[in-house]
């Protein structure tokens, strides 16, 4: 019987290292489970040297992302035929074969083919999958994994597809909300494009051929056009460089983190990326923690998934605390960047043993205020947008023909 090296902490607090025989790792987590030991690091004692987590393929996780062209609700949907089939009773390489045949996405369809030759060889389900993990990510693998130890496929692909379909869900709500106001401002932007570079100055000619003096207000519009058509050079070239320069800035381990702390200060947005990045750590925390994934390398992987450098660094940080013995609220409240409210429910979780329920529901509570947050500000902001586009429209027409009435008046 295989023996496994674990590092586990008591209801008391105190910390616990020793070994434990079961048959597989997820025999021994419930056998911890059932002592009352809250589980931190399990490794199978020939390799069991302290080392960090790794991911499926051996290698230190990286927080960078790559497109992989396959979308969230593909995979969602992948996954929720997978546990259709499975429940029902269907081989899992026989599921794999049947939903393969039927991909839309040449992408996925391709990585499901290589996965099901991978079972051919002998290969198990989060072996094939560690070796695409632009598609499938460091969570997605672990938490198959740990299923295949337990016996409860079916159970996890439906938590995967769950968790899959929620993230999905709230995307697609962010996308349909800020669609219409982002149509405005850059109908408006091309709008004042087009009367700068050519109804404008043709007025300015005409105006200029009667030789009187024109309205305060059209000498201004006229002025800031001038300015602007002199000068684009130089403006289209600042501008250039500021965004090349944040670009490069953003590509750096430390402009990563100041451009993600600038996020936090933007007024409103800096709220939503903030409660985003809540709702994304505690909905993945949950999901590895429901599969059976000690809670130190669920964490480590966790901090990759908040989709900002800050709230990475400050789960990296409390990682180490709790595996050093400190309690998980207590850690993460230390970093000040989660709220009173998660804390003190994780800290209600912690404490009944319950943990993984308690992040699920937090992260729908958060998922739920970040939708709810945009749906009203977007609200707010479309009629915003319209009025300043229309005073915008107002000015330029008043510029234009207000000489034109100062003209006919003179001229009767």
């Amino acid at each position: 019987m295989p023996t496994y090296d674990y590092h586990a902490k008591d209801r008391h607090g105190n910390m616990v290292r020793d070994t434990i025989k079961a048959e597989t790792r997820h025999h021994a987590l419930d056998t911890l489970r059932n002592r009352d030991l809250t589980v931190i690091d399990l490794n199978p004692a020939a390799t069991g040297n302290g080392a960090a987590p790794v991911t499926a393929t051996g290698q230190p996780r990286s927080g960078f992302a790559f497109r992989s062209g396959v979308s969230v609700a593909e995979k969602a949907l992948l996954f929720r035929q997978l546990a259709v089939a499975v429940n029902a009773g269907v081989p899992l390489l026989e599921s794999l074969e049947a939903v393969g045949e039927d991909l839309e996405n040449p992408t996925l369809a391709r990585i499901m083919a290589a996965v099901v030759s991978d079972l051919h060889a002998g290969k198990t389900f989060s072996q094939a999958l560690s070796r695409h993990l632009r598609v499938f990510r460091t969570e997605t693998v672990e938490v198959i994994k740990a299923a295949e130890e337990a016996g409860s496929m079916a159970r996890t692909l439906d938590r995967l597809a769950t968790a899959m379909e929620r993230s999905d869900r709230l995307e697609r709500k962010i996308r349909t909300v800020t669609a219409y106001p982002l149509f405005v401002g850059g109908f408006f932007i091309l709008i004042c494009g087009v009367m700068t570079i050519f109804v404008l100055p043709k007025f300015r000619d005409i105006f200029a051929g009667f030789g009187a003096k024109l309205p305060l207000l059209t000498r201004v519009v006229f002025g800031i056009n001038n300015y602007l058509l002199d000068h684009y050079a130089v403006i289209l070239l600042g501008v250039l460089t500021v965004i090349v320069g944040l670009y490069m800035l953003a590509q750096t381990a430390a402009g990563r983190v100041y451009v993600d702390g600038l996020k936090y200060r933007v007024p409103v947005i800096g709220m939503w990326v903030r409660k985003y990045a809540v709702a994304r750590f505690c909905r993945h925390l949950a999901m590895m923690l429901q599969g059976g994934v000690p809670i130190g390398t669920a964490m480590e992987i966790a901090a990759g998934i908040c989709a900002n450098k800050v709230m990475e660094a400050a789960v990296r940080a409390a990682q180490v605390k709790i595996i050093g013995g400190a309690e998980i609220a207590t850690s993460l409240g230390a970093e000040g960047e989660f709220p009173q409210l998660v804390i003190r429910m994780i800290r209600v979780g912690e404490t009944s043993g319950r943990l993984p329920e308690v992040l699920d529901k937090v992260s729908d509570v958060y998922e739920e205020q970040v939708e709810g947050s945009i749906t009203v500000t977007m609200a707010l902001f479309e009629p915003v947008v319209i009025c300043v586009f229309g005073c915008v429209v107002l000015v330029l027409v008043l510029a234009i023909y207000m000489p034109v009435f100062l003209l006919a008046s003179t001229a009767k």
